[in-house]
C-alpha cells in the first residue's frame, strides 16, 4: 500500500551526526523516508536510477555515493547485493514500539525482505523500539488476556518488551495475542 507521507521527528535537528552530513546527504535521507513504497519495516528497494531521475543534475552515481555516506554515518543500511535499503531510525520516527499493530505490520514486512543482513538489523531495531517504548504494556483486550496469562503469550512465550523473534516459521509478533471472534476472557 502506498504511503501518503514520511514522518520525521524535529529532534533530528539536534542530532550532531545528522547536522554533520552534507545538505545533499540530508536531502537524500528525507527523500528516502518519504518514498511511497517504504515498508512498515523501514525497508525499500534500491532503485538508484529511478531516484536519480527525480532531480536535475542528479545521477545514479551521485545517489549511490550519498547512500554510502548515509550508510557510513549509520542513518541507513544498504545491501547492494539484494538491492535493498533500511532506514535505521524508522521505528523511532514512527512510534512503532508504542503500537502493537504497527509492530506486527513491521514484523510482517521484515519477514519478506530479500536481505538476510537487513532482516537481522531490522528485527534488532524493532525489538529495541518495542523495549524502549515508555509504555510497553499492551492496552485493551490484549492487555486483559496477557494479564490473565501472567504477561506472557501462551502460544509463543512473547512478553511485552521482548525483542522481535527471528520468524521464518511462526506467526508474526503479537498476532498470536489476538483473540478469536467470540472468545471469552
Amino acid at each position: 500500500m502506498a504511503r501518503g507521507h514520511g514522518r520525521i521527528l524535529t529532534t533530528i535537528w539536534e542530532d550532531p551526526d545528522f547536522l554533520a552530513l552534507s545538505e545533499a546527504a540530508q536531502r537524500l535521507y528525507f527523500f528516502l523516508i518519504s518514498q511511497p513504497n517504504l515498508s512498515h519495516a523501514g525497508l525499500l528497494p534500491l532503485t538508484a536510477r529511478r531516484w536519480a531521475s527525480t532531480a536535475r543534475a542528479l545521477t545514479e552515481d551521485l545517489v549511490r555515493e550519498r547512500l554510502a555516506v548515509l550508510d557510513a554515518a549509520g542513518f541507513v543500511a544498504v545491501d547492494p547485493d539484494d538491492e535493498e535499503v533500511f532506514i535505521v531510525d524508522h521505528f523511532t520516527h514512527h512510534g512503532t514500539g508504542l503500537n502493537p499493530r504497527l509492530a506486527a505490520a513491521a514484523y510482517d514486512a521484515i519477514t519478506v525482505s530479500a536481505s538476510p543482513r537487513l532482516r537481522s538489523l531490522a528485527s534488532m531495531q524493532l525489538g529495541l523500539a518495542v523495549a524502549k517504548s515508555p509504555d510497553t504494556a499492551p492496552r485493551g483486550v490484549r492487555a486483559l488476556v496477557l494479564e490473565r496469562d501472567g504477561w506472557q503469550c501462551r502460544h509463543c512465550g512473547w512478553q511485552p518488551g521482548d525483542p522481535v523473534p527471528a520468524a521464518p516459521t511462526g506467526r508474526p509478533l503479537a498476532r498470536c495475542l489476538e483473540l478469536d471472534k467470540g472468545a471469552r476472557i
